[in-house]
């Protein structure tokens, strides 16, 4: 079972991914800050092999950022596949990005381009 946790504290981008990304998982989570995303890497860290799960992260979000988290959870040996959004994307977004093992995609994207890079 493949799950993916979409984490933005924008409901407009939550719903953007979710509908784009739908086709392609079984169970799709929503969480609106940093606090909720760690709630849920909690669980599913417990619950699904690291390989059955997809974070798409927004960097900025409240709480804790989308990289904050990521790093924490790298550090404990769970390594979900991530991809990091932001609407910031300048060089050292890109390199906290690479430093967590995720690709950066900027804001705004075009959905086939989001798509694409969760299907590799």
């Amino acid at each position: 079972m493949r799950t993916l946790i979409v984490a933005d504290d924008n409901a407009q981008m939550r719903w953007l991914v979710r509908t784009t990304l739908r086709d392609q998982f079984d169970d799709i989570v929503e969480v609106a800050d940093g606090r909720e995303l760690f709630r849920q890497l909690v669980h599913f860290s417990m619950t699904r092999k690291a390989g059955d799960v997809v974070v798409v992260t927004d960097i900025r979000m409240p709480a804790y950022t989308g990289l904050e988290v990521l790093a924490i959870y790298d550090d404990l040996g769970y390594h979900p596949t991530t991809i990091v959004m932001t609407a910031f994307p300048d060089a050292d977004a890109y390199a906290l990005a690479e430093r967590a093992g995720s690709m950066l995609i900027p804001k705004p994207f075009a959905t086939a381009e989001l798509y694409a890079v969760v299907e590799r």
